[in-house]
């Protein structure tokens, strides 16, 4: 179960994930409407996952905290998909790409899958500090 306090930081950083929805549908809006992209799909596609994944992402960085094996594995693969689809969307509809563009969204998925990452590793590091304060009464 979990406490009032992950809960909040639960829905603060997905909807924190929400609000680089709207950042990343002008991106695709800009550079990516001409090829085929629909920039009011992946807003929705976007807008969709990213709540799910926001919450995913912090519950699988709770069960990674606690040693729950089993939680971590299923919101890993939630948070994996819930990132990818979006840009599953681009590449599926995305026609007649220059290379040079293939190279960019291939680049901008790579950023943002270390960008992705990197966050859940430092809010890990982070809430482990946090626990182990807990557990020794400071």
């Amino acid at each position: 179960m979990r406490t009032k306090r992950q809960t909040f930081w639960e829905r603060l950083w997905a909807s924190t994930i929400v609000l680089y929805t709207f950042a990343a549908t002008f991106v695709v809006w800009k550079a990516l409407h001409k090829y085929g992209v629909n920039p009011y799909i992946f807003f929705v596609v976007d807008l969709i996952t990213s709540w799910f994944y926001g919450l995913a992402s912090a519950r699988l960085v709770v069960a990674i905290i606690y040693r729950r094996w089993s939680e971590t594995q299923k919101w890993g693969w939630l948070s994996a998909l819930n990132f990818m689809l979006p840009q599953i969307y681009i590449l599926a509809s995305a026609r007649h790409v220059p290379k040079d563009v293939y190279i960019i969204i291939y680049s901008a998925i790579s950023i943002m899958v270390i960008f992705a990452v990197v966050g859940v590793v430092s809010q890990i590091r982070v809430a482990r500090k946090e626990k182990q304060l807990e557990e020794s009464g400071e």
